[in-house]
C-alpha cells in the first residue's frame, strides 16, 4: 500500500509549458480519499510553487522546496537546512573567481539576482515568481536556502567540477539541468527531505513512490521502492529506477498513479 508519493516538477509533473496534467486534481482527490500524501519535490522555492495549486488544495500537498533545503507541510516549514552566512559568502567569492556564472539566491524573504544580469531576468522568470534584483548578493538578509547557478558552459562538465574542487563535501552541488545546478548545505537533497517526510508520516520505503527526470532527483528516487524516471529523463537516471513513466507532456505522473495506486488505467509508454 502506498502512503507517500513524491514528484519532481519541471520535466516531470509539469509539461514543457509548465502546466499541470489536466487530470491532476481528480487524481489528488483520489489520493486524499485513500489517505495518500502527495509531495511536490522541486528546486524551486516555496513562493514559486504554491501559486500553481489553488488554495483549497495546498493544505493537502507537502512541498519539498529548494532541492530539499526547506520542506513545507500544512503551510508551515517542518524541515529546514539553510546555508550558513560564512559559507554563503565564501561561495559567492568562489563564483566570482571562477567567472561566467549567473546566480539566483533563494532566501526565506525572496528570490534575488543581480541587476547587471538584465538578459538573465527572463530565464529566472521561467522558474521563480516575483524575483527581485539587487546590486549586491551579499546584501540579501535572512535565511539562505540555496544558490541556483546558471553555467552556459555546462553544469555537469564545467560548473560542478569547478565548485567541487573548491568545496569538496562541504557543500552539495546538484546538477538540475544541462546549464543549471543548485548548491545547498552539505547533506541537503530531495532525498534527505523525503526521508524526513517519510519518518514524519510513518511511511516505509516500500510504501513510497517517487517520480523524477534528472540527477538532482536521484537521492529521492533511491528512497522509494516504486521509483519512476520519465521517458524524457536522462538515460543514466532511467537505469537507476524500477520503472519508466510516459513523457511529461503526456501526463506520465498521473497516468502511473492511476494505474499503480488508483487501479484505473494502463500506465503505458
Amino acid at each position: 500500500m502506498i502512503k507517500l508519493i513524491a514528484s519532481d516538477m519541471d520535466g516531470t509533473l509539469l509539461d514543457d509549458q509548465k502546466r499541470l496534467p489536466p487530470d491532476f486534481f481528480d487524481v489528488l482527490d483520489g489520493l486524499t480519499e485513500r489517505g495518500v500524501v502527495f509531495a511536490v519535490a522541486s528546486g524551486r522555492t516555496y513562493s514559486a510553487l504554491d501559486h500553481i495549486f489553488p488554495e483549497e488544495y495546498r493544505g493537502r500537498i507537502a512541498f519539498i522546496c529548494d532541492n530539499g533545503a526547506c520542506t513545507v507541510l500544512n503551510g508551515k516549514p517542518v524541515h529546514v537546512t539553510p546555508l550558513d552566512r560564512a559559507t554563503y559568502e565564501e561561495l559567492l567569492d568562489a563564483c566570482d573567481d571562477i567567472g561566467g556564472f549567473s546566480l539566483v539566491v533563494c532566501a526565506e524573504n525572496g528570490v534575488y539576482h543581480l541587476r547587471s544580469d538584465v538578459e538573465f531576468s527572463d530565464e529566472v522568470g521561467r522558474f521563480y515568481r516575483n524575483h527581485r534584483v539587487t546590486d549586491d548578493l551579499r546584501s540579501v538578509e535572512g535565511t539562505i536556502y540555496k544558490l541556483a547557478i546558471h553555467d552556459g558552459r555546462g553544469a555537469m562538465s564545467h560548473g560542478k567540477p569547478a565548485l567541487d574542487k573548491i568545496f569538496g563535501t562541504r557543500l552539495n552541488v546538484q546538477v538540475s539541468g544541462e546549464v543549471w545546478m543548485d548548491v545547498m548545505a552539505a547533506g541537503v537533497s530531495k532525498g534527505t527531505a523525503l526521508m524526513a517526510l517519510r519518518e514524519r508520516l510513518g511511511a516505509s520505503r516500500a510504501e513510497t513512490m517517487a517520480f523524477g527526470d534528472y540527477f538532482n532527483d536521484v537521492d529521492m528516487l533511491r528512497l522509494a521502492e516504486h521509483s519512476f524516471c520519465m521517458e524524457n529523463g536522462h538515460e543514466d537516471v532511467k537505469s537507476m529506477c524500477a520503472h519508466i513513466a510516459p513523457d511529461n507532456n503526456l501526463g506520465g505522473v498521473t497516468r502511473c498513479i492511476r494505474r499503480f495506486v488508483l487501479a484505473e488505467e494502463s500506465c503505458g509508454v
